[in-house]
């Protein structure tokens, strides 16, 4: 006699860290240790005890709870970059370095692709959090201060209008760097052009940022009228700026010295230039502001002012205060700004 009773299938129990201990031999507390983002404690073994939790882990199902864990330990074990974008190559080379930098401690590596870093990391439970904006988003400063205040995640604004306060801040000032750019092109060049991308609000909030101010008084300096008008904005974006400088390019108001206002701007103006034949830099000088990592570069290298060995540099603090940001009140780390010579400015640029 058939029967149409479906029988359910037997519930599989809930594996649990004393189970994963067991598994491995281990006490519940390294378990913990080693499975909750804190494995590159002490307190979590030698790399075989190590490997042998994790082994457990992966074979018994285990899947630790990461709200659980954040609100037992503090601890989300994650760093959070926010860089507002993935087109500039800085910020990917960045995220490249925290990653080989992070993961020996355990810690992942998230990017936040947009400006709404107030309401994610209001809402997270990370390790450290890496904020680029500060400086370019409306109440930078002051959102900042916000989320020190109201959260546990170890913060590293990067700013030049802030002093730490319960949060580390590292303040990389590119002002100086921009005059000595313009007195470089402009010891050759009867006008220097500054392309820079139109941030949100439009071309006058461009022209009110700090980078776009210090473009304009080196030019007020050397007596250039009405420096406004040489400014290019161009939308946010690699493929953008590319477009637009295909145009700039082959237009009646060809530039001959062009400061870039970031380094992905740098490579787009370059592309530009070779996708159109011209001699770079017989017939176009280009310096951008900010590193130009090497691979993101199509042609040669290009001029630039930056940081020497910026990423490890800004990786090092990152993750450090994700690893002891309890016991951190906050430091100032200050980067100086040098030219880096290549291959889009005159060999004879070689010294400052």
């Amino acid at each position: 006699m058939s029967s149409d009773v479906t029988v359910p299938a037997p519930h599989r129990a809930t594996i649990t860290l004393s189970d994963v201990a067991r598994e491995a031999g281990v006490s519940i507390a390294t378990a913990s240790f080693v499975l909750s983002g804190r494995g590159g404690s002490r307190s979590a073994g030698s790399p075989a005890t190590k490997a042998k939790v994790r082994a457990a882990a992966e074979a018994l199902g285990y899947v630790p709870n990461r709200n659980a864990q954040a609100m037992r330990t503090g601890r989300g074990g994650g760093i959070v970059l926010a860089l507002g974008t993935l087109d500039d190559p800085w910020g990917v080379q960045l995220a490249t370095q925290v990653r080989e930098d992070a993961l020996p401690h355990d810690l992942s590596t998230l990017v936040l692709a947009d400006e709404r870093w107030v309401e994610y990391l209001s809402g997270a439970s990370a390790d450290a959090a890496f904020i680029t904006s500060v400086d370019f988003v409306e109440e930078g400063p002051e959102r900042v201060r916000r989320l020190a205040a109201t959260t546990q995640t170890g913060i590293v604004a990067f700013t030049a209008q802030m002093e730490p306060a319960g949060f580390d801040v590292i303040s990389s000032t590119p002002y100086r760097a921009i005059a000595h750019a313009f007195a470089r092109l402009r010891a050759r060049h009867a006008t220097v052009h500054l392309l820079a991308p139109e941030l949100g609000g439009g071309a006058s909030h461009t022209l009110s940022h700090p980078r776009a101010l210090a473009f304009l008084d080196a030019a007020r300096e050397h007596g250039d009228p009405s420096p406004e008008k040489h400014v290019r904005l161009t939308p946010i974006g690699a493929r953008d700026t590319y477009r637009s400088s295909l145009d700039w390019l082959s237009g009646p108001d060809r530039p001959e010295a062009v400061i870039c206002f970031t380094g992905y701007q740098a490579v787009a103006l370059q592309s530009a230039a070779e996708r159109l034949g011209m001699d770079v830099p017989g017939s176009l000088e280009i310096i951008s502001i900010g590193d130009v990592p090497a691979e993101s570069e199509y042609f040669d290298p290009i001029s630039y002012y930056g940081v020497d060995d910026v990423f490890a540099r800004i990786s090092a603090v990152v993750v450090d205060a994700a690893r002891h940001r309890g016991e951190r009140q906050g430091e100032l780390h200050t980067f100086e700004w040098q030219f880096f010579h290549g291959a889009t400015t005159h060999d004879e640029d070689d010294e400052e």
